[in-house]
């Protein structure tokens, strides 16, 4: 997984409406920050180039526009949504292969310390989802309205701005797409690292994150053996190996272990 951050305020002089556009280039941000997942690093754009070649001078874009740019870039295999539940959005999310579009209101924001807006900002939006957050129940999310960074966004808030995305038409009033669905349009997954399998033991008296519930659960003992593949995730606000079954171990697989409550001691 490789990711960047791309704001829409880049001073891009492409007129929409006969303005400067940075304003309404939310989802050609994100398609900037889509771009470079989904090619590994390899294409490097701003929300201004991404707005040009849309050829858009009216409004916001949408995601039919971002799939669009991303066929002119090669990328073909994402996948565009309208709607998928935020069930299946977020089973996606937990696998750390996707990166996402995600559309919303920002008045979900409003009043919250992830309204990045200053309270100005209450119409439809479009955020880069990178995937799961630090801390439980975060996803780890890109607002292109900010000048650069990350935030760790609580699941149920980003799921309430999905809920109140403006669906209507130019000939009806507001209506709120509705709970338990987001439109949102993902990565292909991202290729899958070689695997590592790690030999390990318990350094000292330690629990397990249980990624299903949410929660830390048991409480192993010390020169307990385990098997762990290398590569590290966070869980639970903590880096963690994930525990796998092999030759040399194969005690609580599924679950994972603080990164600083085992010894590596070398490959299976």
């Amino acid at each position: 997984m490789v990711d960047t951050f791309v704001t829409q305020f880049d001073g891009c002089n492409y007129l929409v409406d006969g303005k400067p556009s940075g304003g309404k280039n939310c989802t050609m941000a994100v398609e900037a920050m889509f771009l470079y997942r989904a090619s590994g690093g390899k294409i490097v754009v701003t929300s201004c180039q991404c707005r040009m070649r849309s050829g858009d001078r009216s409004g916001g874009t949408h995601l039919g526009q971002a799939e669009e740019i991303s066929k002119q870039y090669g990328i073909t295999a994402g996948r565009v949504y309208r709607p998928l539940s935020t069930a299946s959005a977020r089973s996606l999310l937990e696998t750390g292969r996707y990166g996402t579009h995600w559309n919303g209101s920002n008045s979900a924001m409003i009043g919250t310390p992830y309204d990045n807006s200053g309270g100005r900002f209450r119409g439809n939006h479009d955020w880069w989802v990178s995937g799961m957050g630090t801390e439980a129940a975060t996803y780890r999310v890109a607002d292109p309205q900010r000048k650069h960074g990350y935030q760790d966004i609580p699941i149920s808030l980003m799921e309430k701005a999905a809920s109140r995305l403006d669906v209507s038409d130019i000939t009806e009033p507001y209506r709120p797409l509705g709970a338990g669905k987001v439109y949102c349009y993902f990565t292909p997954p991202d290729e899958l690292p070689p695997v590592n399998h790690q030999k390990a033991v318990v350094t000292r008296t330690t629990q397990l994150w249980n990624d299903q519930g949410g929660y830390w659960v048991y409480k192993v003992p010390v020169n307990t053996k385990l098997e762990v593949r290398g590569r590290q995730f966070p869980k639970g606000g903590v880096a963690t190996y994930p525990v796998t079954c092999g030759p040399y171990a194969c005690a609580y697989p599924g679950y994972y272990v603080p990164v600083d409550r085992v010894k590596l001691l070398g490959k299976v």
